[in-house]
Formats: structure tokens, sequence, C-alpha cells
């Protein structure tokens, strides 16, 4: 768990850092319709569907299907939108996202039918599985199971905020941590989307699972400012001086 003495220092920073909104459900379109985020599906329509509904959009998918949301077009690799912000994890960024897993099925131990991806400028970063009852870390370019946690993912839509900074991610669910662990370089995979850098990912990409959630407000907190970031640094050097002396 995050220590309480990060949590206060982090709790205490200036909001220095911009908010980018890649997904306002506020406003009656789909993700992709909003400039920051496209929609990739493998079965062509067939297999996978997305529908505007109170709260969001409704992504469905089958066992055989894989489709969601990147902020890169698939093959070229390029950006959506050449605003997108800087993920640099010596500085710090979040992620935050609305999301309900209504129903999720999975034929291996391994893959998930709703899962995120975020990786930072150099590569490094988390892809996080969401189950019905547990949402858990891919563990690295072999991508099995690692680290994980208990957690009902299908009550309510809660608002989840996936933390990176230096060389770890912190998961927290309505403003309490739930997961940590150290980033991972998925780039040993050697095909997209672990070589990209910058690289977001929301939705099913295995054809070994299938998923019917609701996705709602998707944000990115961008770097901070230059101040605002070394006391970042003077928070994680507080911490480590805590747990030494614990």
């Amino acid at each position: 768990m995050f220590p309480r003495l990060l949590c206060a220092v982090m709790l205490a920073l200036p909001l220095g850092a911009a908010t980018t909104v890649l997904y306002d459900d506020g406003v009656a379109s789909l993700p992709a319709a909003q400039g920051w985020l496209f929609f990739g599906d493998n079965s062509f329509g067939a297999g996978a569907s997305q529908t505007l509904v109170p709260g969001g959009t409704q992504l469905v998918t089958n066992g055989g299907t894989s489709a969601g949301y990147a902020n890169r077009i698939p093959f070229f690799a390029t950006l959506v939108n050449a605003g997108f912000p800087v993920l640099d994890r010596n500085v710090g960024f979040s992620l935050l996202f609305e999301l309900k897993v209504t129903s999720e099925s999975h034929s291996s131990n391994d893959r998930a039918g709703f899962s995120v991806i975020l990786l930072s400028e150099d590569k490094f970063g988390i892809e996080l599985g969401f189950w019905a009852d547990e949402i858990w870390a891919q563990s690295g370019a072999g991508f099995t199971h690692a680290e994980g946690v208990s957690f009902d993912t299908t009550a309510a839509q809660r608002q989840y905020e996936l933390l990176i900074l230096g060389s770890t991610y912190w998961l927290s669910a309505d403003g309490t941590e739930i997961l940590t662990g150290s980033l991972r370089d998925y780039s040993g995979f050697g095909s997209q989307p672990y070589t990209l850098s910058r690289f977001l990912f929301l939705g099913d990409d295995t054809s070994s699972a299938g998923a019917d959630v609701l996705l709602g407000r998707v944000e990115l907190a961008d770097v901070p400012e230059p101040a605002t970031a070394g006391l970042v640094v003077a928070a994680v050097l507080l911490a480590a001086v805590w747990r030494r002396g614990n």
C-alpha cells in the first residue's frame, strides 16, 4: 500500500498538472468520435459492439473477438491526436477512467476480457486485466498472471486511477488504493503495441476472453510543472526513508 507519509505529501502537492479529457461521457458520441482515441475491432462488427448508453459506452466482445480504444492507429502506430500528453514516468502521470464490468469470461488464467495498457515514453508501463472478481497484472513479455487483488468490478461503475511514477504503478478505486507493483517492459514480445512508446489501450485485446463493460469518462493527467515534479520526487525519497525506518 501507499505509505501514509507519501499519501500525505502527494495530497499536499499543488495542482500543477494539466488534465486531458480523452472521453467525455457527457457528450452524446462514442469515444473514437471525440478526437483522441481510435476504435479497433478485429471482428469487423460481427462479434463486438459499442453502444451509447446512460453512463458512457457499452463495449461488448466475445471469446473469439477483440476490440477497444487506443491512442495510436494500429499498424501505422501514429497518434490519433498529435497533442496527446507526454508520458514521462520519471515525473509521473495518471490515467483516470470510469468502468463497470457487467460480465467477463476467459478460457485462460492468463487472459482477461477487459484490459488497460498504459506505457510511458520509454515503453515501461503496465497491463492490467479486469475479471468480475479480480484485477491483476500481466507478468511481462511472457504475459502470465502476476500480482492481483480480489475485487468486485461488477457492483458499480467505479472511478479507477492508475498512477505511474518512477518504476512503480498504483491502482486505486473510488479513492482507495487496491493494487501496486513494479512497471514492466513488454517490448521483448517483439511487436505492437508493446514496442510502442506513449501508448494507451482500453478494451479486449485477446481472442481468449470476452466482456460486457460500461466505460465512462477517461482522463489523463499530464506531466506536472517542474516545481511540482520536484515535490513528487521529494515525496518518493521521503517514502523510501520511511520504509527503511520501519
